[in-house]
């Protein structure tokens, strides 16, 4: 495989990859907002308002890694696209589902987000802060996820709040490495640019 075609298919990967972030990004700051605004929502209404985000988080997911090549952040994308829809799903047919069982559930998705968001900083082809800049979005996943296992009693105001704050965070953070990763195209189109401009002779 050539330059051309190497840098050529790192910059469609990473196309479909900040694409599928940044609508990450801003669903869960959609989500956030909707908890902010109405503060009184039931428990009914809560479990469909986040099974909904993490049904639509799974698809959007699965829907952009289905679309870039074998290898790489692929395999990642498509078990953590997999992981949402099965949470997505869970919540929507545990019968009574509780304010604590709905609270461990989220709690769990998190944190395995958290991991499979932390694997991918060290996949995707960029360094320097734009990987601590994913770590830290996997890692803010884990220690969210942590606090809920660590505080299933804080109530369901408190419940809300955590909630709408993590999704709000989550969702800042994912719309800047979207940013990034738009950034990195703009390198590789570039660099593309530059390789093949055919370089003048020199006629001695």
């Amino acid at each position: 495989m050539n330059l051309d075609t190497q840098l050529k298919e790192g910059e469609q990967a990473l196309a479909r990859i900040w694409k599928v972030t940044l609508l990450r990004g801003v669903l869960a700051i959609a989500f956030a907002t909707v908890i902010l605004v109405w503060p009184n929502v039931g428990l009914t209404a809560l479990i469909a308002l986040f099974g909904a985000f993490a049904l639509v988080t799974g698809v959007s997911t699965i829907a952009g890694a289905s679309r870039l090549t074998s290898g790489g952040p692929r395999g990642w994308l498509l078990f953590e696209g997999l992981l949402s829809i099965a949470v997505g799903v869970i919540v929507f047919v545990w019968p009574g589902l509780s304010a604590l069982g709905l609270l461990y559930a989220i709690a769990a998705w998190a944190v395995a987000l958290g991991v499979f968001e932390t694997a991918v900083a060290f996949l995707l082809p960029i360094s320097g802060e734009r990987s601590l800049l994913v770590m830290l979005g996997g890692l803010l996943s884990i220690a969210f996820g942590v606090i809920m296992f660590a505080r299933p009693g804080a109530g369901a105001i408190a419940l809300l709040a955590l909630v709408a704050a993590f999704a709000f965070v989550k969702g800042v953070i994912q719309i800047a490495i979207a940013l990034e990763l738009r950034g990195v195209i703009g390198t590789l189109e570039q660099r593309l640019r530059l390789h093949v401009t055919p370089k003048p002779m020199v006629h001695g």
